[in-house]
């Protein structure tokens, strides 16, 4: 491996954790700049599939609104440099969601509140270089496993959802 090679497998390090941290800010400008213009996603083994960066952002805001508090952790990066301007990679996912109130998108029955899902999988991306900066030109991602725990289920549990979500107070 090139050192040049290095700074590429970072920068695209530095794109993924940039997406993910977009995710749970819910910063859509950040997450619409990680993507190409023509992008595809595919969440969830496929049950979600979108097409075009804004497509893909209005259904992420929609899906992923003022009830979904998230962690999504990013890690295990497997890059593959194809060449000066493709690569690929799979990821290993972990995430925790807290619900503080009813989401559609999420459980079976739908979540109505209180619920807390975590899950593993793997993202498996596919990046392009354009005028010099990488971007997700297709990204999906498959379960391991999915756990969504209701509040009945539990007893004694506290949450406390920060409405900031992670972004600091301004002095």
């Amino acid at each position: 491996m090139k050192s040049e090679d290095l700074a590429e497998l970072h920068a695209i390090y530095q794109l993924k954790y940039r997406y993910v941290r977009g995710l749970d800010t819910h910063d859509w400008p950040l997450v619409a700049s990680c993507f190409t213009d023509d992008a595809r996603v595919w969440y969830n083994d496929g049950k979600f599939s979108k097409e075009g960066r804004e497509t893909i952002i209005g259904f992420l805001s929609e899906m992923l609104d003022e009830s979904f508090y998230s962690s999504h952790i990013v890690l295990h990066p497997e890059i593959e440099l194809i060449d000066a301007n493709n690569a690929k990679g799979i990821w290993r996912l972990e995430d925790i969601v807290h619900f503080s109130g009813p989401n559609s998108f999420f459980g079976n029955p739908p979540v109505t509140g209180g619920e807390e899902m975590t899950g593993a999988g793997y993202y498996y991306d596919e990046y392009v270089r354009l005028s010099g900066e990488w971007k997700i030109a297709s990204m999906g991602y498959a379960r391991l496993f999915e756990v969504i725990d209701r509040p009945d289920a539990r007893s004694q549990r506290e949450v406390d959802l920060n409405p900031r979500r992670g972004v600091p107070a301004t002095g």
